[in-house]
């Protein structure tokens, strides 16, 4: 255990020793230590996510206790969030996540396996409205361009590692970390599958799935596996790949924001979220059954007719065909029936 898992252990027993009545003043921080060290770091993929949203809800609400948290705490932290106060200045929506980091470690905390304070004291507030559905998706013709924008972008002849990650999101349609995290080990060329769950993981409602090797994909792996420096299909799990997909959108003409060496692109619209959702809509639009685009995606039959059923090409057409038949005359060009008086 490192020095600062150490103290986090030591800071946890101490509360735990004192809690002695309803009354005790459990701080913010003492509950999110808890939360991060007992269910945050042994279970969740994630911990990146939950760290940096800590890290801004740490200057609001970290010195406050369980019992001042109420409401009007959350909404001035929105307004904070939101205008810059608190960190760069964010949508609703990320605040939204940040907060229910904070709800899950507050009810964490007051759970059976923490019971730091009693559960009558968990503090209730709503969260901020979220985003509507994401509907963006790429089309065939959009992916090239950006797939072209990011090989323009190489600084040798090697496939660059924004390439393989585009290559590997739209033709397995994983999430973003599972493609980070992939490894050699995991890509089986010899029956033609890429393997994205981490073996002895934690299963999570998150699941990840074995999606067979397109043509397109096993000659790209085959090219980076030739020209691999370590272990990792990426070659590392940095967090910089999100500005690289940006850029790349602003060369493919996505975006009419300029460039500046050093800073952060805004969001030009395209993420590894659209490359998932295009991945499944092109699978959709070709008629692939549902319950298969569900174990593409690691999600349930169910779950991808609800969010793709509309691109499908169902039997609709032949069926609506069927309303009129052909049997209602149809006006000829240019001819204008007169009105009757009285019609």
């Amino acid at each position: 255990m490192d020095s600062r898992a150490a103290r986090a252990a030591k800071l946890i027993a101490d509360i735990i020793v004192n809690f002695d009545s309803p009354e005790t003043e459990i701080s913010v921080s003492q509950v999110w230590e808890t939360y991060r060290w007992q269910h945050v770091e042994p279970n969740l993929v994630g911990k990146a996510l939950a760290d940096h949203s800590w890290q801004n809800l740490r200057g609001h609400f970290g010195g406050l206790t369980v019992t001042q948290i109420n409401q009007i705490a959350v909404n001035k932290y929105l307004a904070r969030r939101v205008s810059g106060e608190i960190g760069r200045p964010s949508k609703s929506v990320t605040v939204r996540r940040e907060l229910a980091y904070l709800r899950a470690a507050l009810r964490y905390a007051a759970g059976s396996h923490a019971e730091l304070f009693p559960r009558h004291m968990l503090p209730e507030f709503e969260l901020p409205s979220g985003s509507p559905p994401r509907q963006r998706w790429l089309s065939r013709e959009e992916f090239q361009r950006l797939i072209d924008a990011a090989t323009r972008m190489r600084r040798d002849e090697k496939l660059s590692k924004l390439e393989i990650f585009l290559w590997l999101a739209i033709e397995t349609g994983g999430r973003r970390q599972a493609l980070l995290e992939l490894d050699w080990s995991r890509v089986d060329f010899e029956v033609g599958i890429v393997h994205l769950e981490v073996p002895g993981r934690r299963q999570t409602n998150k699941r990840r799935a074995s999606v067979p090797m397109s043509g397109s994909l096993r000659q790209i792996l085959e090219r980076a596996h030739g020209e691999r420096s370590n272990h990792l299909v990426l070659g590392n799990t940095n967090a910089g790949l999100w500005r690289s997909v940006q850029i790349a959108a602003i060369h493919a003409g996505f975006s009419d924001q300029s460039i500046v060496r050093g800073e952060k692109p805004k969001a030009t619209g395209i993420s590894p979220h659209v490359l998932r959702h295009s991945a499944a809509t092109w699978m959709a639009r070709r008629g692939v059954p549902f319950f298969l685009i569900g174990q593409v995606l690691g999600v349930s039959a169910q779950t991808a007719e609800k969010h793709y059923s509309k691109w499908a090409p169902i039997p609709a057409a032949a069926t609506t065909d069927h309303i009129s038949a052909g049997l209602v005359r149809l006006p000829a060009p240019g001819v204008v029936p007169r009105h009757r008086r009285g019609s």
